[in-house]
């Protein structure tokens, strides 16, 4: 019995933390830049004329995410992008009717011929971006790459892509300073292309002499690698302070330094713990299972926390 209140307790503890940082982040999510805007998301106010940076999103999935994580992230910051498509194997035969009949209710990338599996998330992220750029490279100016237990807070990367160049060789993500030259973004906590690293990314793919994998290794790792050999490199994605943007582990974990040892030994910047683990213009997290996509989008965008003058009146 003991046991069980202690872990209730815990519980109890960690959602109270989650609750107080979304609203954190809630509050100071780039104030001047939400508070604005003239299209209405519930209690947050958006400027059309001011989200000037036009952003594909491509998430990627698989079937057996369809009604949960898809589901999740279909319902909350998916439709915030300018475009966003699923990018998924279809195999029809190992789907249930339900996952079948969802796919009607989801804006899915028309790409033939992806191979099932974990392991090839290589040959899925590369004919996402083939895809991309063959049907959207003049309707976008960036490219985002994301997963399925992703959450994006679209606003703040527009704000932060606002003040970046889509016409330079550039991408922005959370920087691994390893195994690649100028180092790598994490694949989960998702990772943007500008509309010219795409084109040099489609011209490696199209180059006859090419060194670039289409399929195998590890995704992030590949098309890293891809795109050094067309001179595309890393950008910095941190605010003034110096803390991330990108976090490619859930909030709790960056907040209280439960940091694995790879994270230790590939993380370009310093980790840091706390209130500094992550900025306050923070753009995402990794991680994340379907009940805390919904609970931080319900805080971000349902909820607004108000002073003690301000309930008075």
């Amino acid at each position: 019995m003991w046991f069980q209140k202690r872990s209730v307790s815990t519980g109890l503890a960690l959602t109270c933390l989650i609750l107080i940082t979304t609203f954190y982040v809630a509050f100071h999510t780039n104030e001047s830049y939400i508070e604005s805007k003239t299209n209405q998301l519930d209690n947050v106010t958006i400027h059309p004329e001011l989200l000037s940076p036009r952003v594909l999103c491509l998430i990627l999935t698989t079937p057996k995410y369809f009604l949960d994580r898809v589901k999740a992230v279909n319902d909350t910051w998916g439709p915030r992008c300018d475009r966003y498509l699923f990018v998924t194997d279809y195999t029809p035969q190992t789907m249930t009717p339900e996952q079948i009949n969802f796919t009607q209710q989801i804006p899915i990338a028309p790409i033939q011929n992806i191979t099932p599996g974990y392991d090839h998330l290589t040959q899925k992220t590369t004919l996402a971006f083939l895809f991309a750029y063959e049907k959207y490279f003049n309707d976008f100016d960036w490219f985002v790459k994301a997963d399925d237990d992703t959450y994006l807070i679209v606003e703040n990367l527009k704000a932060f892509l606002s003040q970046q160049n889509a016409s330079e060789p550039v991408t922005f993500g959370y920087n691994f300073k390893v195994i690649v030259p100028k180092g790598y973004h994490s694949g989960g906590a998702s990772y943007v292309l500008s509309r010219e690293s795409l084109r040099r990314f489609y011209e490696a793919h199209k180059d006859p002499t090419s060194t670039c994998l289409k399929d195998g290794g590890n995704e992030d790792i590949e098309i890293a690698r891809c795109l050094r050999t067309k001179d595309v490199y890393p950008g910095q994605s941190l605010d003034k302070q110096n803390r991330e943007l990108f976090h490619t582990l859930s909030y709790t974990d960056h907040f209280r330094g439960n940091f694995p040892d790879w994270l230790k030994k590939y993380a370009e910047n310093p980790l840091q713990t706390g209130d500094n683990c992550c900025s306050d213009q923070t753009i995402s997290f990794h991680y994340i299972d379907p009940d805390k996509i919904y609970l931080m989008d319900f805080l971000l965008y349902k909820t607004r926390s108000r002073n003690v003058s301000q309930r008075k009146k």
